[in-house]
């Protein structure tokens, strides 16, 4: 009996002796890295890039494995760790800017196998002055990855401020006026009628003017001082809304003239200029979502909901502050009473361009998007503004059935729900100032900055969704502006752009793009990039993602002389199709000129490429 114990501790030896093997540790290494050892780095890495020997065996044991990254004793954060299709690369995104100094990076597999490897961050800007000499290598320069805009003037809440002040006042303006010709002619012979009119048009006139200082100097990115005189409105024709801006403060001195005395508003030889210049009032109103689906009858139907608030809103105002101001004659009730039949209509014509509207640039993103939200609140406003609206029309309709005059308790009985039913309107005009701040899901982002022809456009693409465009002006002998725009794949790291001249006497660039997401660089032509070479030059676009290299592209263009002039169009309306390290390299671009908007750069002179932070692309038409 005492021999069984014996035998099984002999045996559990043997097992353990046996299974010993299988612990140690692996014999996977690294073939090559990314960055690899002992590599000083210039550009913050986007990512770890590992390539073992061995097989690692599958998705499953590359998440297991274990990756630290470390520099100057700080680790930074990593993703998670994804296996390349070749089955032996492995990548992992960095989530934050690894600090400047030595870096350590630690690997373990799960079957044992462990190392590590240094680089050293040094991603401060240098900057290298390019030297034509013949036969010389390609000048390599650097760019500034970190570089920010000036900051333009923080005037949203002003701008915003005065928006619903100039809505209220116009539609203050262009309603009370449709209510005279339509429903109250009789009003022009009131005082007080005359009075609310001047009031409205200073306030109108005032309102604008101060609005379009405030747009122009956001515009400009100067101060408010210096946008006050309209010699300096200049930024402000960049845009249809600036434009729409000033039109509106012409229609308004236009229409403040003839409302300044009101009996000129029903006179028969006033009858075409005061409706053109309402048309125009409206018309100025239809362009401010000139985008999304069915553009042209979108502005058609803009045009109609805007004249339908602006006579409901002008209506409502004339009664609270025009007809209730005091007891009356029966003018005064058969004024009510025309609004009263007149509402019915206005409420349906504004529900359903309404909706139109919603359904054109919002589509069925009501809850997912923020600008669809805030439309659900205005709905309730105007839900509740419409049940106020019913409940006073039917007051006037059934009430004062039988009034023959406009008595004082009429006034009082009246004059609060009326007042209830206008400070709805400008709630509701608010939402509508907050919504035109908002990008809706159907609407694009606006053009912002300078306007910049290229005489050069690159289209190029590749597999692995790569699509790279470059944009060149002059196309001259000299200083050049390169415009590099990336919008494909969704990250890159070492995005490279080599330019290389067909004439071996003079020497290349290598521009390395400071962008690891589609967005664009800028390379401008105070930047030292001189291309002094005339005739046929070389462009190759180079980039790594996390699952490998990308495929390189190529594609060629001219630059002039400079002393010649030529009537051929521009580069860039032909296409051309070249393989390059088996990928398909299609150069198909717009006809020139090609306009593309950008945010001008805030860097030192010395820097050569500054990445873009809000990039406007007018798409290829070609």
């Amino acid at each position: 009996m005492r021999r069984l114990p014996l035998l099984f501790i002999a045996v559990v030896s043997a097992l353990a002796f046996s299974a010993g093997p299988a612990h140690a540790a692996g014999d996977n290494t690294l073939a090559s890295s990314s960055p690899t050892a002992g590599e000083v780095v210039t550009l913050a890495p986007t990512q770890l890039q590992l390539k073992f020997t061995l097989p690692v065996g599958g998705a499953e044991i590359a998440a297991q494995m274990g990756l630290s990254l470390a520099c100057e004793s700080k680790l930074t954060n990593l993703g998670p760790p994804q296996l390349s299709a070749d089955g032996v690369t492995i990548s992992a995104a960095l989530t934050q800017v690894p600090q400047n100094g030595s870096c350590v990076v630690n690997w373990s597999l799960p079957d044992g196998s462990t190392g590590s490897f240094n680089f050293t961050a040094q991603t401060q800007v240098t900057t290298s002055v390019p030297v034509t000499v013949p036969g010389a290598p390609a000048t390599t320069i650097p760019a500034d990855g970190t570089a920010t805009p000036v900051a333009a003037p923080r005037l949203g809440g002003p701008i915003g401020l005065m928006k619903l002040i100039v809505f209220f006042a116009v539609c203050a303006l262009f309603g009370g006026l449709m209510f005279i010709k339509l429903v109250w002619p009789e009003g022009v012979e009131y005082g007080i009628t005359e009075k609310y009119f001047r009031q409205v048009s200073i306030i109108a006139g005032v309102a604008i003017f101060v609005l379009i200082i405030l747009m122009t100097a956001r515009q400009s990115g100067g101060g408010i001082a210096s946008s006050i005189s309209p010699t300096s409105w200049g930024p402000l024709f960049h845009t249809n809304e600036g434009r729409a801006v000033f039109v509106r403060l012409l229609v308004v001195g236009g229409l403040g003239y003839y409302a300044w005395i009101t009996e000129r508003v029903l006179e028969p030889t006033n009858l075409v200029p005061t409706t053109v210049l309402l048309a125009l009032m409206m018309i100025s109103y239809g362009f401010d979502r000139a985008t999304g689906r069915a553009v042209v009858l979108g502005i058609a139907i803009a045009i109609l909901h805007m004249a339908f608030i602006a006579m409901w809103v002008g209506s409502i105002t004339m009664i609270w502050r025009v007809i209730l101001h005091g007891p009356g004659d029966v003018d005064l009730v058969d004024a009510l009473r025309g609004w009263a039949r007149l509402a019915t209509p206005l409420t349906i014509g504004i529900v359903a361009t309404g909706v139109f509207q919603v359904w054109r640039i919002d589509g069925i993103s009501l809850i997912n998007s923020g600008h669809g939200r805030l439309v659900i609140i205005k709905v309730l406003l105007v839900s509740a503004l419409l049940f106020v609206s019913a409940a006073v029309r039917q007051f006037i309709l059934r009430g004062m059935q039988r009034a023959k005059s406009l008595n004082e308790k009429v006034v009082y009985r009246l004059k609060r729900p009326v007042g209830v039913e206008l400070s709805l309107s400008i709630v509701v005009l608010a939402a509508s100032s907050w919504l035109m701040a908002m990008r809706p899901p159907y609407v694009l982002n606006r053009d912002t900055g300078p306007r910049v022809e290229y005489a050069i456009v690159q289209d190029m693409t590749a597999k692995d969704d790569f699509h790279v465009r470059l944009s060149i002006t002059p196309g001259d002998v000299g200083a050049n502006r390169i415009l590099i725009e990336l919008f494909g794949p969704s990250r890159i790291q070492n995005f490279v752009v080599t330019l290389t001249p067909s004439n071996p006497n003079f020497a290349g660039y290598t521009i390395n793009v400071p962008i690891t997401r589609p967005g664009g660089a800028l390379v401008a032509e105070d930047a030292g990039l001189l291309l002094r070479a005339p005739g046929e030059w070389t462009a190759t676009v180079t980039g790594v993602t996390t699952i490998g290299d990308l495929p390189p592209m190529s594609t060629t263009f001219t630059i002039a002389d400079g002393t010649t002039v030529t009537t051929q169009p521009k580069q860039g309306l032909k296409k051309s199709t070249t393989t390059i390290a088996a990928a398909t390299t299609t150069s198909s671009v717009a006809p020139a000129p090609v306009v593309t908007t950008l945010v001008p750069a805030t860097t030192p002179t010395t820097t050569i490429a500054t990445p873009i932070v809000t990039t406007t692309t007018v798409p290829a038409a070609g």
